[in-house]
């Protein structure tokens, strides 16, 4: 199916929505926290109550940068784009940062340039296939991410740590899709090493495996609202 830039807009706005609804809804954070400290004899983690809020937020806002990059890797896919449309966009320039929330937003996915076309024959219009593409795939990321800030009520100060974050992400697991063909947990990566220094220094190895599986659930998460989105038959 070929979407209008309308469609792919709404779809994308839609996924940062459900993303955040499903990660609260389903209590997600507050069920891992639980299941480690349960399983592994660490009643601290959810019985000191000022130790139990910090780690629900910072272990929630590490979900949420896993749960976007997922986003990201399976976005292509989902809109039916060919690999020439999965080209990361450029880094944001100094003017951009300066921008609003959603003009923040849209430099950070922004500038994503066109593959070069690789196919001899009919060049031109390869490549003009490959430039619509990496522009739908570019809306949908500008939408995602403009609307991810505004459910989560993000300040520019906000916008900018998670994009330095989400760099991060993006650059240590660039190319990764495995979540499709493998249900193994994730043993390496930022997620895990984050999240097993936040809730278990002590233990690391421990909780950064805990972690990985974590992960991912997390990403059939991500994967599963990713289906709902685009299972919608509708005209908008």
């Amino acid at each position: 199916m070929r979407y209008t830039p309308r469609q792919i807009a709404v779809r994308g706005r839609e996924a940062a929505g459900l993303i955040v609804a499903t990660l609260d809804r389903d209590a997600y954070v507050i069920r891992f926290l639980r299941a480690y400290a349960n399983d592994h004899d660490r009643p601290g983690i959810i019985t000191q109550p000022i130790l139990h809020r910090d780690l629900m937020g910072t272990v929630r806002r590490e979900a949420l940068l896993s749960m976007a990059t997922h986003v990201d890797e399976l976005a292509p896919q989902f809109l039916g784009l060919g690999e020439s449309a999965e080209k990361k966009p450029a880094k944001r320039s100094s003017a951009a940062a300066k921008k609003g929330r959603r003009g923040s937003a849209k430099a950070k996915k922004g500038q994503l340039a066109a593959d070069r076309a690789t196919v001899p024959m009919r060049g031109t219009e390869v490549a003009r296939q490959s430039a619509a593409e990496a522009a739908a795939l570019n809306l949908f990321r500008e939408e995602f991410f403009a609307a991810l800030g505004q459910a989560l009520r993000w300040t520019q100060a906000d916008f900018e740590e998670f994009a330095r974050d989400y760099d991060l992400y993006e650059t240590a697991g660039g190319g990764r899709r495995e979540t499709v063909r493998s249900a193994k947990a994730t043993v390496s990566g930022p997620f895990v090493d984050r999240c097993g220094l936040l809730i278990d220094p002590s233990m690391l190895e421990q909780a950064r495996r805990a972690a990985g599986k974590f992960e991912t659930q997390l990403r059939a998460a991500t994967l599963q609202a990713l289906k709902r989105v685009f299972a919608t038959r509708r005209e908008n």
